[in-house]
């Protein structure tokens, strides 16, 4: 009779409780789901470990869902009011999911980055900008490739305007014995690189 006890239990449950159940079980699933996902691919988190990348990203907002749902359920089971659930809740979900972030970034700092073998093959990678990129070549930033086996982090330079964190980038040349690239906005149609002696 496991159906019938599970019926009786949850009508024995009120609304806010039924609805913190809801989110808390559905957002520790959808986090399991993409954390084994990164695990299995690792670039579909390149958005995510970027340091100030947008802060609504899937790890970040499924991860204060599912803290939310739980701390909620703990506040509501011992009989705290609706508004002060509500706030720690989000108090809880917010806390978990910036321990998430730094944990996710200090991994990201420490992971191996294998040499390059052959940078040339990089050029018209496409990817984001992790640190800023300084404008007509005026120091460098650090860019993240979607390419498989690359190393998630180089150092990065452009010919034209800054580049801000979180732009999507295209890599237009290699310089620097394949240490450096020289990326381009990916969005950018008219791009001045031939006039900086930079070829595509």
């Amino acid at each position: 009779m496991p159906g019938l006890f599970f019926s009786n239990w949850w009508e024995a449950l009120s609304a806010l409780q039924q609805s913190l159940w809801l989110i808390a079980v559905a957002g520790t699933l959808l986090l399991l789901i993409l954390i084994v996902m990164s695990l299995i691919d690792p670039d579909t988190e390149a958005e995510a470990t970027a340091r100030f990348a947008r802060v609504l990203n899937p790890r970040t907002v499924l991860t204060f869902i599912t803290f939310f749902g739980w701390a909620g359920l703990l506040f509501a089971y011992a009989g705290v009011s609706l508004s002060l659930t509500i706030i720690m809740g989000c108090l809880a979900g917010l806390i978990a999911a910036a321990m998430a972030k730094g944990v996710t970034l200090m991994l990201f700092r420490l992971a191996p980055r294998p040499a390059l073998s052959n940078p040339q093959r990089l050029v018209q990678s496409t990817g984001r900008v992790l640190y800023r990129v300084p404008s007509h070549r005026n120091g460098f930033g650090t860019v993240h490739l979607n390419v498989k086996g690359m190393p998630y982090e180089i150092e990065a330079m452009t010919a034209g305007l800054e580049l801000r964190e979180g732009a999507s980038i295209r890599v237009v040349d290699v310089i620097e014995e394949g240490r450096v690239l020289v990326v381009e906005p990916l969005e950018d149609k008219g791009y001045p690189h031939e006039e900086h002696g930079l070829g595509r």
